[in-house]
């Protein structure tokens, strides 16, 4: 018997398209989360063409963050103005011009300055992308389209420690500049998000967006439940303000959702996985030396991440994924723990030295099958479209904040413990304490519209309430 685990119907075709060439935009976010791992040694090294201080360097280095919330500002303010696809198609031009200006960057100021503007395009990014992709994806297909986020982020990664381990910066910044271009030629051919234009009013571009989408011309039944759903959401649009995210309950719910989903994710360890790859590696005795190193750990990540997506989203569920996924980062960063401790003690650990390895790329595997993109897909289907950019927005700026707070506290561990134990005993108890609260909370989406999520979101009741008091503002404004 074959299992059909993704679904290549006819009518899907478009709607991978307008994803690929959305994603295709998030490879420079990777690349550039990545792109101090091979250039910012070149940067600090004694013969460096750009001379640098460590402390230059740390600020190249945080530098995207410090960017992204700014970034998620101005995507907030304009998604909801001039429209989902033209916000991303916006992006293109300035990340092109900014590799192109590191390229012939002269000093690390100059490098710094252009990475923060990548940052802020990374920001707005990942507030309107997950939006546009919730919005065009039937429900049979939206969690695997909105994983493809992740692996578009791990491939940039990838692909600039690969290219940057051969070429200079002025040659790798030349080959990155291209991408967005790619990216903008591919998107200006997908259609706006039917949901955008019904919000507007516009009920006939959104029948023909969603005709395009689906592949058929019948598309009546869907596109009456969409403008019922956006009725409903709106509720006057004008009255709705930022509060409405806390004092709506089912919008209270749905940000508590993502904050669990969220510390999970960054009070995992990842970062700092990321960043002591080269220690840990040495802790078992391996000879690879720190590019490669991170290379393999990418190249991991990113096959764990692609399996998951292709063969384990759609059968499984996210909710699952999250539990077994939050469950295994525990017991893989309680097994570094646990090595660390005794090698701090003076236990022999030579009989152990496979068990860093085996601990870091078991929690790499767990990382990728749920949490890598459990909070992309939770921003993009949980908030209705009234409060959806301000949430997006908001959700960036906490999950940057919050990465970089897991960061310090690494640092502030290691540098008053002297050992990586104490941290990744942490990091452990954080992502169990994770797994419970996802296990209570989390509800599961697969499968369902985006109106039906918010009807569970919001509770049956209260549901049917509201529907019948905004039905006659919908029978006003039909686009039949």
């Amino acid at each position: 018997m074959t299992v059909r685990l993704i679904n290549y119907n006819r009518e899907y075709i478009f709607q991978y398209f307008a994803t690929i060439a959305g994603v295709f935009s998030i490879l420079c976010s990777g690349i550039n989360l990545g792109w101090t791992s091979p250039f910012l040694p070149e940067l600090l090294s004694p013969n460096s063409t750009i001379p640098t201080t460590n402390d230059e360097g740390s600020w190249c280095a945080v530098a995207p963050l410090l960017g992204a919330p700014p970034g998620a500002i101005i995507a907030a303010l304009l998604v909801d103005k001039i429209g989902r696809k033209y916000t991303i198609l916006l992006i293109g031009p300035w990340v092109s011009i900014c590799f192109i200006g590191i390229a012939f960057s002269t000093s690390i100021w100059e490098i710094t300055g252009l990475r923060f503007i990548i940052g802020s395009t990374e920001g707005a990014l990942y507030t309107v992308l997950p939006m546009y992709i919730g919005e065009i994806s039937d429900p049979k297909i939206r969690e695997f389209l909105t994983a493809t986020i992740a692996i578009a982020a791990i491939t940039g990664t990838l692909f600039i420690n690969v290219i940057g381990s051969f070429f200079s910066i002025f040659v790798s910044s030349l080959l990155c500049a291209v991408l967005p271009l790619i990216h903008m030629v591919g998107f200006w051919l997908v259609p706006e998000s039917p949901y955008y234009y019904t919000k507007k009013g516009n009920f006939q571009a959104a029948k023909e967006s969603l005709q395009i989408l689906r592949g058929k011309q019948d598309v009546d039944q869907e596109m009456d439940a969409i403008a019922k759903a956006v009725v409903r959401q709106e509720r006057t649009s004008d009255q709705t303000g930022l509060l409405d995210l806390f004092t709506v309950s089912s919008n209270r719910r749905a940000c508590f959702i993502f904050i669990i989903v969220c510390m999970t994710n960054k009070f995992s360890g990842k970062n700092p996985c990321m960043f002591y790859t080269e220690t840990i590696f040495k802790e078992a005795s391996s000879s690879i030396d720190a590019t490669l190193s991170v290379i393999i750990y990418c190249t991991v990540e990113l096959v764990a991440v692609v399996i998951a997506t292709f063969f384990v989203v759609n059968r499984f569920g996210k909710r699952m994924l999250l539990i077994l996924s939050a469950a295994g980062c525990s017991l893989a960063v309680l097994a570094l723990a646990i090595f660390f401790f005794l090698k701090d003690y003076g236990y022999n650990t030579e009989l152990f030295f496979w068990l860093p390895i085996t601990a870091l790329v078991t929690y790499n595997i767990m990382f990728s099958i749920g949490l890598s993109f459990g909070m992309v897909t939770v921003l993009s289907e949980l908030f209705p479209t009234n409060v959806k950019a301000k949430a997006l927005c908001i959700a960036d700026t906490f999950s940057v904040l919050m990465g970089t707070l897991v960061s310090k506290i690494f640092q502030i561990f290691y540098d008053q413990t002297g050992s990586m134990s104490y941290p990744f005993l942490f990091f452990s108890f954080c992502s169990f304490i994770g797994c419970i609260l996802i296990v209570r909370n989390m509800p599961e989406t697969k499968g369902k519209t985006l109106e039906e999520i918010q009807q569970l979101l919001i509770g049956q009741e209260q549901y049917s309430s509201e529907l019948r008091v905004r039905h006659v503002a919908y029978v006003n404004n039909s686009f039949i």
